[in-house]
C-alpha cells in the first residue's frame, strides 16, 4: 500500500518546461532557436501572436527547440508553448523572450520636431523648405494669414492669401514635412487642408488669459465649421506669465483653459536655460502640471524649446547641451511633438538659426546636428505614453522622489549624486526607463542595480546588454540615458 501510494505521488507531479536561459532577446526581423526541455514525455505544440512566426522542432518526447522570427516592428512578443502529456494533462508555458530593438533602419521612426513659425518672405522658395528638412525638422508652419502679391499688381487680397498659402503648402509637401497650420482668417484656407492627413493641427491664439475663454471657443467654433476633424491648438502661459492669467494657482489655470475650450492639444511655452547658467526654478513645475492634466484628459502633449538667442529675456545661447536637457525632458515627459521657438528670426531673436535678412547661421547647423541625434532614439518615444516621472538624487520642487517600490521587477534601483529625471514609458509592448541628466552645465553619474537582463541605448542609438548587477553610468551634460527592460 506504502508503495502504490507514492507512485500515485511520483505521477501527479505536473509537467513543467525547463529553458536553457532565463529570459531570450530578438530585434525586428531577426531568427533565434530557443532550446526546452520537459520533465516528462508530451507532444509540443506552439502559437505566436500577430506577426510573430514560431516553429516548433521536437527532438523526442521531452526536448526541442522553437524558432522564431521578429516581425518589423517588432511589439510584444507573445509566444506560448503547449504541452499534452500521454495522458491527457495540458500545461501552457510563455516564453520568457524580450525584444531588444523593436524596428530595422527601414522601420525606425523620426521625432516629431517641429518649426513654430512658418519661413519668412525672404526665403520662400523650395530649397528652403528642402533646407528645413534637411535640418531634420519634420513638421513646420503654415502661416495661413499671409499673403504675397502673388498676380503683381501690387495690392494683397483674399484671391493673394489663397494663393500664398497654396503656393506655400506644395513647398512643405514636395520637402516631405507635415505641418500645422496657423491663425487661419479665410474659409477657404481652413478648406484647403481639412482633409489632408499632414495637417497635424490648426493653431488659433497664443497664450491666452482666462477672460478670453468665450472669444477663443467661438474662434474654435468657426474653424470647425470648415474644418470639422482638425485638432484646433491653444498655446497656454508657463508660470511666469501668472499675472497675465486671471488667477494665481497655476494648475487652475491650466485645468480652467482645458475644461473651458474644451481643448484638444495641450501645450505651454517655456524657456528655462538662463543667461547666469541657472536653471527656472518653476521649469519642472509646469512640466508636471501640463503633462499630468493631458494625460488625465486623455489629451496629445506638446512642448516647447529655445532654439534662438532671446537677448533682452536672458536667455542663454542654444548649444549641444541645452538643447539636450530641454528637448530630452520634453520627450521624459510625454510629449509627442517638440516645437522649436525660433527657427526664423523675430523680434525677440538676437540670433536664430535664419535670420530676418535670409542668412542662416551657426544656429542651424547646431539644430541640424542635435535633430540627427535625436532622431537615433525617437523610436523610444514616437507612438509611446509616459506613465509617470519621478527623480533620482536630489528632487526639484513640487516634484515626486523616485521610490525603489515604483521600479519595474527588472531593475532594483535607480540613483543619482545630482539630479536626474525619470520618465517611465510605454511603447505597444515595449517598456523603458528615460533617465534625463537635470543640468546642462556639468556631468552627473547615475547608478542602475539591474535585477534582470536590459539594454541601455546610448545617444547614438546602440544598444548595450546590461546583466544583472549594480553598473555606474556618467551622464553628459543634459544628456540621457535609456534603459530598456522588457
Amino acid at each position: 500500500m506504502a508503495l502504490a501510494a507514492f507512485s500515485a505521488t511520483v505521477a501527479a507531479k505536473p509537467l513543467s518546461f525547463v529553458f536553457e536561459q532565463p529570459r531570450y532577446a530578438v530585434s525586428a526581423g531577426e531568427t533565434i532557436t530557443v532550446p526546452y526541455s520537459l520533465d516528462g514525455e508530451a507532444k509540443v505544440s506552439v502559437t505566436a501572436g500577430e506577426g510573430w512566426k514560431a516553429e516548433v522542432t521536437p527532438n523526442g518526447g521531452r526536448r526541442g527547440e522553437v524558432v522564431i522570427t521578429a516581425p518589423d516592428p517588432a511589439l510584444a512578443p507573445d509566444i506560448v508553448l503547449t504541452a499534452i502529456a500521454p495522458g491527457g494533462e495540458v500545461v501552457t508555458k510563455k516564453i520568457p523572450l524580450m525584444v531588444k530593438d523593436p524596428f530595422t533602419a527601414a522601420t525606425r521612426p523620426k521625432a516629431k520636431l517641429q518649426i513654430f513659425g512658418g519661413l519668412p518672405a525672404t526665403n520662400n522658395t523650395q530649397e528652403d523648405y528642402n533646407k528645413a528638412a534637411e535640418a531634420g525638422f519634420t513638421i513646420i508652419t503654415l502661416e495661413g494669414g499671409e499673403a504675397y502679391d502673388m498676380d503683381g499688381d501690387g495690392e494683397r487680397t483674399d484671391d493673394d492669401m489663397l494663393a500664398t498659402v497654396s503656393h506655400k503648402l506644395d513647398m512643405i509637401r514636395k520637402a516631405g514635412l507635415k505641418y500645422t497650420l496657423h491663425h487661419p482668417w479665410l474659409p477657404g484656407v481652413v478648406e484647403m487642408v481639412k482633409d489632408d492627413p499632414d495637417c497635424l493641427m490648426i493653431h488659433i491664439f497664443d497664450e491666452p488669459g482666462l477672460w478670453l475663454i468665450p472669444d477663443l471657443k467661438a474662434r474654435k467654433e468657426w474653424v470647425k465649421q470648415y474644418a470639422p476633424d482638425k485638432p484646433v491648438h491653444i498655446n497656454l502661459h508657463p508660470e511666469a506669465s501668472i499675472r497675465a492669467m486671471g488667477t494665481d494657482c497655476y494648475r487652475d489655470y491650466i485645468q480652467t483653459m482645458v475644461d473651458g475650450c474644451d481643448m484638444e492639444i495641450l501645450s505651454y511655452d517655456q524657456y528655462p536655460i538662463m543667461a547666469d547658467r541657472t536653471i527656472m526654478n518653476y521649469w519642472y513645475k509646469c512640466m508636471e502640471v501640463n503633462s499630468d492634466i493631458a494625460r488625465k484628459k486623455g489629451i496629445p502633449f506638446w512642448a516647447f524649446t529655445a532654439s534662438c538667442y532671446m537677448e533682452d529675456e536672458h536667455r542663454y545661447m542654444p548649444d549641444m547641451a541645452n538643447m539636450r536637457l530641454q528637448v530630452y525632458t520634453d520627450f521624459a515627459y510625454g510629449a509627442e511633438v517638440v516645437q522649436y521657438f525660433v527657427y526664423r528670426a523675430y523680434t525677440v531673436s538676437t540670433l536664430a538659426p535664419l535670420m530676418a535678412d535670409g542668412t542662416y547661421t551657426e544656429l542651424y547647423d547646431l539644430m541640424k546636428e542635435f535633430n540627427a541625434e535625436m532622431h537615433k532614439r525617437a523610436f523610444v518615444f514616437d507612438g509611446g505614453k509616459v506613465t509617470k516621472t519621478r527623480f533620482a538624487g536630489l528632487t526639484p520642487w513640487n516634484c515626486r522622489p523616485l521610490l525603489a517600490s515604483e521600479l519595474p521587477q527588472q531593475i532594483a534601483s535607480v540613483s543619482c549624486d545630482k539630479t536626474a529625471l525619470v520618465g517611465f514609458e510605454e511603447n505597444n509592448g515595449n517598456d523603458y526607463l528615460a533617465i534625463v541628466n537635470g543640468d546642462c552645465f556639468s556631468k552627473c553619474t547615475v547608478t542602475v542595480d539591474f535585477a534582470d537582463l536590459a539594454y541601455t541605448i546610448d545617444r547614438t542609438g546602440a544598444f548595450t546588454e546590461q546583466q544583472p548587477g549594480k553598473r555606474d553610468f556618467v551622464l553628459d551634460e543634459g544628456d540621457m540615458l535609456v534603459i530598456k527592460y522588457r
